[in-house]
């Protein structure tokens, strides 16, 4: 199964090239800076809900998602799996970006960005949780775009932030603001 997997992270980034184009290398290149450190969530969505009161919880809900998939996805995974990049096979001339110098497993920028999604989708109405969605896909389909992640990288990205979210948004509202 492993190797499954891994021919089809190779021939996914082997095909990007296929569809590259000078809209889609600005879009994903943004994408891919907006989703940095979690930036395009903390100031669309944590810091204007923790100012505003209505959303004040989910924006503490947010903040500690944030940092507990930091946690677990930088620190704990990302160093235990100890993953190369797709971009280390890949000449810097190739590349639209500058290479990542850290592991690829998991993809932190997808991860943070399901992970905000999720807490909106379990916290929110639909008019926060579907812009975040497709902001989120734009984000985790930039990594892969600019040759910085595998598929499967991204996909655990997915995982990642959609339990870490989940999990974190059922304890607060079940045993925090009650």
């Amino acid at each position: 199964m492993f190797r499954k997997l891994k021919a089809l992270d190779y021939k996914v980034t082997d095909s990007i090239p296929k569809i590259q184009s000078r809209f889609l290398d600005r879009l994903m290149i943004l994408c891919t800076y907006a989703g940095t450190g979690a930036f395009i969530w903390w100031v669309a969505l944590a810091i204007p809900f923790v100012i505003y009161k209505p959303y004040r919880n989910t924006g503490i809900i947010l903040i500690v998602s944030l940092g507990i998939n930091y946690l677990i996805g930088e620190i704990i995974i990302k160093k235990t799996v100890g993953r190369g990049r797709p971009s280390n096979l890949i000449d810097q001339d190739e590349m639209i970006i500058h290479k990542p110098k850290d592991n690829s497993f998991p993809s932190g920028h997808t991860a943070s960005s399901f992970c905000a999604f999720t807490v909106t989708f379990w916290n929110c109405p639909p008019y926060f949780w579907i812009p975040a969605l497709v902001v989120a896909i734009l984000i985790g389909f930039s990594r892969v775009y600019l040759r910085v992640h595998y598929l499967s990288d991204v996909i655990g990205g997915v995982i990642l932030g959609i339990v870490d979210a989940s999990v974190i948004s059922f304890l607060f509202n079940r045993f925090v603001f009650v």
